[in-house]
């Protein structure tokens, strides 16, 4: 009988843990691999079910179900071609939800006057009959798919120190205290109803914590990967203005220069000739001067863009309050809200709706920000920001994020507005922001 129960307990555990394993890759003849360790860990759960019928020692049935905890990270490791961390959380979440259903289905039985010790069956009844059998199954495979569902992560973690310590800490908590729990709640079970009770009630809310703190964790890694990408995005922000700048001081020069040129031989031109070259030289010192020179190259940028694609672009716009921020952080603050809005406006069939309205200054005390521009269609909106419309959400969408970091980087806040058809973004930043 001791040797029937360990080998549940180990069968029951391992397809736990192989549930929260899906969708990591597998290694080739992984049929093969999950049977050949299987078979193993059967022999082994028999080994220790003849060395603990013939010890009952509390020390002795720790040791077994360590080894079995063991041997389960072996499994994992023997049939899955994964990253440890990936596989280690695997492990953890799958033992935390073994743990709740084994203990959760006892509980509804000593709740309905049932003593688990004893039998498998839900409610009192003499005889086992084989509908005990299905309801303890059903119930026990039910409740590690429903918690698997719940808590097996929709993200990879990403590799780092930080993430590593967190993943083995988590896994050393799982091994030592959950199977510590469980041995100590089975020893001491028999001593009074209440502390049978008390106990079950313990080791499932621990592990719910352990199911919450492996949540956290990819919660965490996926903050520090969002992170690092705004940071990169940075990077390449300031390398792309300092770009545009230096095209601009040279188009800037050589304008110049064609004034000059263009005094000494208008009168040589013919009229056509000599509007165009007008023409061009206004649409350069029509440059927008907002007191902010990356704020200016940033606008001047973004106008050409506009012209090129039909829409107009209608700002009032004073930076000189905005000095607080980086040029990398202005020119992908005001490049993302203005691509974004650029993005949508194109999208227009209607030409008069084609316009894009940015104002920035100071307002009630405070700085602000505001962009408005007409949509079309439904927009989705992700933590209070619009998501991305491209296909490849996992590149594109950063720009939203990046423009709510920076903001919130210097106590600043974000909000959106959609009505009637029209969108509006506001970010306000406190006077002294720094």
């Amino acid at each position: 009988m001791e040797a029937v129960m360990l080998g549940l307990t180990f069968l029951e555990s391992q397809m736990s843990i192989s549930l929260f394993c899906y969708g990591l890759k597998r290694r080739q003849y992984f049929p093969f691999l999950c049977f050949i360790m299987t078979f193993f860990g059967l022999a082994l759960v028999y080994l220790l079910a003849i060395w603990k019928t013939e010890n009952q020692l509390l020390a002795v049935r720790i040791v077994c179900y360590l080894a079995l905890s063991f041997y389960n990270m072996i499994f994992l490791l023997a049939c899955w071609d994964d990253s440890r961390e990936e596989l280690l959380m695997a492990f953890s979440a799958g033992t935390a939800a073994y743990q709740i259903g084994n203990k959760l289905y006892p509980l509804l039985q000593n709740i309905n006057g049932v003593n688990d010790r004893e039998t498998i069956a839900l409610f009192p009844h003499p005889e086992i009959t084989s509908w005990d059998w299905v309801l303890f199954l059903l119930f026990r495979f039910a409740t590690y798919a429903a918690l698997m569902l719940i808590f097996r992560p929709r993200v990879r973690l990403i590799a780092s120190k930080r993430t590593r310590r967190s993943v083995v800490l988590l896994s050393v908590i799982t091994v030592a205290v959950v199977n510590l729990l469980t041995c100590i709640a089975r020893y001491y079970e028999g001593e009074s109803f209440a502390m049978n009770m008390l106990l079950k009630i313990f080791v499932i809310l621990f592990s719910f914590m352990i199911l919450m703190m492996g949540r956290g964790i990819f919660s965490e890694s996926q903050h520090a990967r969002e992170k690092s990408v705004l940071r990169e995005l940075r990077k390449q922000d300031q390398l792309q203005f300092e770009t545009v700048k230096a095209s601009m001081d040279m188009v800037n020069m050589k304008c110049h220069d064609l004034r000059h040129i263009f005094n000494k031989i208008e009168d040589k031109l013919t009229e056509e000739e000599a509007s165009k070259l007008k023409e061009a030289m206004t649409f350069y010192d029509a440059a927008i001067k907002t007191g902010n020179d990356v704020l200016d190259i940033v606008l001047c940028e973004k106008k050409v863009l506009c012209e090129k694609n039909g829409i107009q672009l209608s700002c009032d716009a004073d930076g000189t309050g905005f000095g607080f921020l980086s040029a990398s952080e202005t020119y992908s603050l005001f490049g993302n809200i203005i691509d974004n809005a650029i993005e949508a406006v194109k999208k227009l069939q209607e030409q008069e709706k084609k316009i894009i309205l940015l104002y920035c200054g100071k307002e009630d005390g405070k700085l602000s920000i505001e962009e408005m521009n007409y949509y079309e269609g439904e927009l989705m909106m992700i933590d209070g920001l619009p998501a991305t419309s491209k296909p490849d959400a996992a590149r594109h969408g950063y720009g939203t994020k990046s423009i709510r970091y920076i903001a919130g980087h210097h106590q600043g806040t974000v909000d959106v507005g959609l009505k009637d058809g029209m969108f509006s973004m506001k970010l306000t930043f406190p006077m002294n922001a720094a």
